[in-house]
């Protein structure tokens, strides 16, 4: 069980205006409507966080954890805190700790931070039951998987968990599916989530900078530069997405943005 969350917080770890002058007209790329028109706090919020601000990141994860300007989200909340805490240095766990007692993430925590699924206390799970049954489903679901080995099952549960809109179930099938080596749903997954989840839009600029087809340094750009839109470019993102331009610099394909360039070198040096 504490392999899950870890994976969990693995993801996000890993996963997570446009860097050059000549954007590839990235700017044109599909995004929700919640990021073409976001509202004028959230905006200041995104930019500020975009600079690497610790108070922006931790701002934004209490708007997605009470839906202020922008749609209520577990995963989003946890993808802001996450890179408040890669910046700060702090542990998640802790952060999480502070969290109301019957926040879903909270109670689901408890319920999967143990080794094996049956040390899980069962009035734990009846509360995130209680509180969230879409999130307590995720418990049934990894049961399946650890202690039933019925994978089918384990996917079916995390299905209908994603159904009754569990956020954290959504993220559970992507790993479940890479965790099989099923890359065909995986990527398919990343895709079908990315725009709900922006910090997936890293993974997908991580694939895309594999990929060897004609393009595909364009396609990471793209990728990555969405994140980054959203306030959730990682220390791993920024990164790429500074590569990724140099790259199309070389070619002759765009000039970079110096103060841009900065600005991602200053994002790789969280701790």
């Amino acid at each position: 069980m504490q392999k899950i969350f870890y994976m969990l917080c693995c993801a996000l770890v890993l996963l997570c205006g446009t860097s050059c002058e000549e954007h590839m007209d990235i700017e044109n790329r599909p995004i929700s409507q919640e990021v073409v028109t976001p509202n004028p706090k959230i905006e200041k919020l995104i930019q500020q966080a975009r600079q690497g601000e610790i108070e922006a990141y931790e701002a934004l994860a209490v708007c997605y954890r009470d839906g202020d300007g922008v749609k209520k989200s577990l995963f989003n909340m946890m993808t802001m805190y996450m890179l408040s805490c890669k910046k700060s240095g702090k542990d998640i766990e802790d952060i999480i700790k502070t969290l109301d007692e019957n926040n879903p993430l909270r109670l689901l925590t408890e319920v999967l931070n143990h080794v094996r699924i049956g040390e899980a206390p069962q009035e734990a799970v009846a509360r995130l039951r209680s509180v969230s049954p879409a999130d307590a489903m995720i418990y049934d679901a990894i049961y399946a998987f650890e202690c039933m080995n019925d994978t089918l099952a384990s996917q079916q549960l995390l299905k209908e968990a994603e159904a009754k809109g569990s956020d954290i179930a959504c993220v559970l099938q992507i790993l479940l599916y890479e965790e099989l080596g099923n890359q065909e749903l995986y990527k398919q997954s990343l895709h079908k989530y990315a725009d709900k989840f922006p910090v997936l839009y890293v993974k997908l600029g991580d694939l895309s900078m594999r990929d060897e087809k004609e393009g595909h340094w364009e396609q990471a750009a793209k990728y990555y530069t969405i994140a980054d839109n959203n306030g959730m470019l990682t220390k791993r993102g920024a990164r790429a997405l500074s590569s990724a331009f140099r790259m199309l610099e070389k070619e002759g394909k765009i000039k970079c943005d110096p103060q841009e360039m900065a600005r991602l070198e200053a994002l790789v040096q969280y701790k």
